[in-house]
């Protein structure tokens, strides 16, 4: 990995950080809206490809461990923190494709609720559910819990991404970091 990639790997993750911890709802049992952290997350494999995404990815999720660590068990450790935010690194599958950005934005978030309801299948198998919910078995809870929070900060940042002049200027900064 070159220099210029790694300095702007480093500066997406920096920035996933920061506006991770920028919450605008946080729910009980993990998980929250945030200002467009997944962006930036999946922004190097937008960028430079799945490689790229994927260790970026894996970064944020050991800091995120590092800064917030809440877990039960291994499986679901590994779920949450490593294979989660890593995945989205799928996102460089279609950087180099039409409206890349955003489909890229969509498979990475999609990839990341799939391995979210995996890790709260077995966060929720453990008897950790909310009350109001307590009849609902743990996949369907897990799916729609997880689906919450991702799709609703998934769904801002989408509108964001699809107004014109955001576009263009995520193009003309792509064209400058990869040229």
């Amino acid at each position: 990995m070159s220099v210029k990639k790694l300095v702007v790997c480093a500066m997406c993750v920096a920035l996933a950080v920061v506006t991770n911890l920028i919450r605008i709802y946080t729910f009980p049992f993990g998980g929250s809206i945030t200002l467009f952290s997944m962006l930036f997350i999946m922004l190097p494999a937008w960028l430079y490809g799945i490689r790229e995404g994927v260790i970026a990815g894996l970064i944020f999720g050991i800091l995120q461990f590092i800064i917030e660590p809440y877990f039960l068990s291994f499986i679901q450790f590994f779920l949450d923190y490593i294979l989660a935010f890593s995945i989205m690194g799928l996102a460089g599958t279609v950087r180099n494709k039409k409206n890349g950005l955003v489909t890229g934005y969509i498979i990475s978030v999609t990839a990341r609720w799939v391995v979210a309801t995996f890790a709260g299948l077995a966060w929720f198998s453990a008897g950790m559910t909310l009350d109001i919910w307590k009849e609902w078995s743990p996949l369907p809870y897990s799916m729609v819990y997880n689906a919450i929070y991702i799709y609703a900060e998934a769904a801002v940042t989408v509108i964001i991404l699809l107004i014109p002049a955001v576009r263009k200027a995520l193009d003309h900064v792509k064209s400058s970091l990869t040229s």
